[in-house]
């Protein structure tokens, strides 16, 4: 009983606390006649009141926790926002570890989306991989970007936030976990994946001929300085234009992408955030001037598993006309989010939008490219046999049995595909059967021009 009180006035002292922070600034946004001030007050007190009465006269001994757990969640989730959500102790330590640089898991980037089997644009919520960490186990895996998590060890992850999912796939490092994935069209495929301690890459580059290609995986604490050894690398390489790749880059942190735009500009604008509150809008200015040479031509690499801060450099680099970007449409992040912790527990809660220097927010929309270049597009017959083969994981069999297949394994093995009637454009099995290769590399090539039409596109268009 002295815990379900002093439990009781804790919440009741949060609240107070959360009106004394939040009053002075939100409230001040509502209706200048009070009408929103005083609804606000009226809905705590009934929210107050309806603890309080479940607490004495629910018919079953009921935990607070339980309760305030619940609430909160509700109450978040009725934004229908995905980033907006209700962080409990057990998530906090793993953003703990994540932001400290690794962590335990498989390594995968998520989101709370929405999917439905038989119409897209139904209402079954599903957790999407906005892509996987280069080099983990779930990269190895052959997981992919935009793939759904249906299952988790045999239970549905049907309604499960991301944060939830991301409980269910950490664990300690050697312990396995059983997922079923989801494709567009219907397709499962399941894998066993074993958890290992997650550290983040940040750059990987290399020169083609006199282009320097630099990797953005993600933007970390580092990403600027080693941005910038990779550009005096090039520069002491006699390099005449520059191709960033930022597909599969999930983003990561504002300072480091302003830092990294910087690079490019001697002055204006890079990226600018809008909030309710205004005192706490921000524009990200270049200051430190031009370290990417203004005579180099530039391309940008996207697709749809580029996001967030890596939009934040491609919005930039597109408004400003200092890049032609190549590629897919990117995911589509614009928001900007902040942990406030309460107690041991915290809400993640979206505080602003950001805007690319032209103005336009690109959250659920993406940055489209000003060169497409799409994979693929299956026909019918050719989607059955990309079926058969994902979800038999035909070419990672292949693949486990011929770690380095020669030329003639691979046309051997295209051959007794077609015997069995699985037929798809002979460059597209080629490309998936490197792409397998590499993902088991320890140290897979930094990039591969003869199977990446986009990257072609990119060399093609810088050398001009």
């Amino acid at each position: 009983m002295e815990r379900r009180i002093w439990t009781l006035a804790t919440i009741t002292l949060a609240l107070m606390l959360a009106m004394t922070v939040f009053s002075p600034r939100l409230f001040a946004e509502g209706d200048l006649n009070g009408k929103n001030e005083k609804s606000t007050e009226q809905y705590i007190q009934q929210l107050t009141y309806t603890f309080y009465l479940l607490m004495q006269n629910y018919v079953d001994e009921t935990d607070p926790e339980v309760l305030f757990d619940g609430a909160m969640s509700g109450m978040l989730d009725s934004l229908d926002d995905p980033y907006t959500v209700f962080v409990q102790d057990l998530f906090l330590q793993d953003l703990n570890d994540t932001t400290s640089g690794q962590f335990g898991g498989v390594g995968l980037y998520i989101a709370t989306e929405i999917y439905d089997e038989e119409n897209p644009r139904g209402r079954l919520p599903y957790v999407r991989v906005v892509s996987p960490i280069e080099g983990t186990p779930a990269y190895k895996a052959g997981i992919h970007a935009g793939d759904y998590i249906y299952e988790i060890d045999g239970e549905t992850a049907e309604g499960y936030t991301s944060d939830e999912v991301s409980d269910k796939l950490r664990g300690r490092a050697g312990t396995s976990v059983n997922v079923t994935f989801l494709q567009e069209g219907g397709i499962k495929y399941n894998v066993d994946i074993k958890r290992a301690v997650i550290e983040i890459p940040t750059i990987k580059y290399e020169t083609i001929d006199e282009i320097g290609y630099v990797r953005i995986i993600e933007f970390t604490p580092y990403t600027a300085e080693r941005f910038e050894q990779a550009v005096r690398q090039f520069l002491k390489s006699d390099c005449t234009s520059l191709i960033v790749d930022v597909r599969g880059n999930p983003g990561g942190l504002l300072d480091s992408v302003v830092d990294v735009a910087d690079y490019f500009f001697r002055d204006g604008v890079i990226v600018s955030t809008k909030s309710r509150v205004e005192s706490e809008n921000e524009v990200f200015e270049a200051k430190r001037g031009v370290l990417v040479p203004e005579e180099w031509p530039v391309a940008v690499l996207i697709d749809q598993g580029s996001a967030s801060a890596s939009e934040i450099l491609t919005g930039a680099l597109k408004d400003r006309d200092r890049a032609v970007i190549i590629g897919s449409t990117t995911f589509g992040k614009g928001s900007v989010q902040q942990f406030l912790r309460l107690d041991d527990n915290a809400i993640k809660m979206t505080t602003a939008r950001y805007y690319t220097p032209s103005g336009v927010n690109i959250d659920q929309t993406g940055i489209e490219p000003d060169i497409p270049v799409e994979g693929h597009e299956l026909g019918e017959e050719e989607f059955e046999s990309y079926k058969v083969l994902i979800e038999e994981n035909r070419i990672g069999v292949f693949v486990r049995n011929n770690s380095t297949p020669s030329p003639s394994e691979i046309d051997r093995f295209i051959a007794d595909l077609a015997k069995e009637d699985i037929i798809l454009d002979d460059y597209y099995l080629r490309v998936m059967i490197q792409n397998e290769v590499n993902r088991r590399l320890d140290n897979p090539p930094v990039y591969n021009l003869e199977y990446d039409d986009a990257l072609k596109r990119a060399v093609e268009e810088v050398r001009k």
